[in-house]
């Protein structure tokens, strides 16, 4: 859900000039109708996400990067990242991986880990050789973006936001705190955690919290 506030607005905006800088996309990016067509579209992509995702939840190296988010939750973005980038659609709404993974430690080894995990769901599903290495070639684009050494913040229009913990901000217009789903009115001062976005009023706020 988006939040109001100069962070949201200013989030916006950046995201509005990523997505457009995002389809704009050529070589191993480009649309590929041959791999598309190859996983029977909609229906062999998600197969195979639900297939590399029950692998990564029970996975100790992997499943710590998904604490409080659903493994359905995760399909669908992948799904839609992925369909954007194979058919050239514009159905995907999120960060770009860079900014998606600004706070995740990953070390090449990692990342090389997780791509073997991908790899072997894509076998199992039956897709060709050739395609599956023009889909490891997809995702080694972002392996720049991907792997480092240590997180960063993020700023949005001069605005910065930090690595971990939470940020106060005031909404501008009604809005439900994600803890109690109790009603936060306009103008009220309410507690934002980082990484997950989740907006607390001030009688959910985390015992955690410093600011």
């Amino acid at each position: 859900m988006f939040r109001p506030g100069l962070i949201g607005r200013a989030i916006f905006i950046i995201w509005c000039v990523m997505y457009n800088n995002f389809h704009k996309r050529k070589g191993v990016l480009a649309p590929d109708k041959a791999l598309w067509d190859a996983l029977n579209q909609d229906t062999g992509l998600r197969e195979i996400l639900t297939n590399f995702y029950a692998k990564v939840y029970t996975d100790p190296k992997l499943s710590v990067f998904f604490e409080g988010v659903t493994r359905e939750r995760a399909i669908e973005k992948q799904f839609s990242f992925l369909k954007s980038i194979f058919t050239g659609e514009k159905c995907y709404f999120g960060d770009h991986p860079k900014t998606a993974h600004h706070w995740m430690v990953i070390s090449d080894e990692l990342f090389d880990y997780r791509e073997n995990l991908m790899e072997e769901s894509l076998r199992e599903y039956g897709l060709e050789e050739y395609l599956v290495s023009r889909w490891r070639s997809v995702e080694e684009v972002f392996r720049g973006a991907i792997v480092k050494s240590e997180p960063f913040e993020l700023n949005y229009g001069g605005i910065r936001r930090p690595v971990v913990g939470y940020f106060k901000e005031k909404v501008e217009v009604g809005t439900l705190c994600d803890s109690c789903a109790g009603e936060v009115e306009a103008g009220a001062e309410v507690v934002c955690h980082v990484r997950t976005g989740k907006l607390y009023c001030v009688s959910c706020r985390p015992s955690d919290c410093q600011i």
